[in-house]
């Protein structure tokens, strides 16, 4: 079995030159092994392409898609909800949409498609 070092060596190969030097630094008194490895791991998927955020940052942009969509009215015939779904074109916002929905209206939005 891999010690968390060297997990941690492996994933710092990978790292990009630049960003290798943060995680071979000595450890400070508030990091541990494996709080530098997570980081690690999440600073190899931003340099992969990927979308990696603390649930702090999930958070406050999953606040921010919420009150960008309006939400929809309990009255809302199924077809203006298809149409308003459909003028989403960010995944977030459409995700903020369909939880901002009553069951009623998920039901129908489904059904209308």
């Amino acid at each position: 079995m891999m010690s968390l070092e060297d997990r941690l060596a492996s994933i710092v190969a990978l790292l990009p030159e630049q960003a290798q030097n943060r995680f071979t630094a000595p450890l400070t008194a508030e990091e541990s092994t494996d709080t530098r490895l997570v980081e690690a791991a999440r600073c190899l998927a931003k340099a992969e392409g990927l979308v990696c955020m603390t649930p702090e940052e999930f958070a406050r942009v999953s606040a921010q898609h919420t009150t960008a969509t309006p939400a929809p009215a309990a009255d809302d015939p199924p077809q203006s909800l298809a149409e308003c779904f459909a003028a989403i074109t960010e995944p977030r916002a459409q995700t903020a949409f369909w939880r901002s929905l009553t069951a009623e209206q998920r039901t129908a939005l489904s059904k209308s498609n």
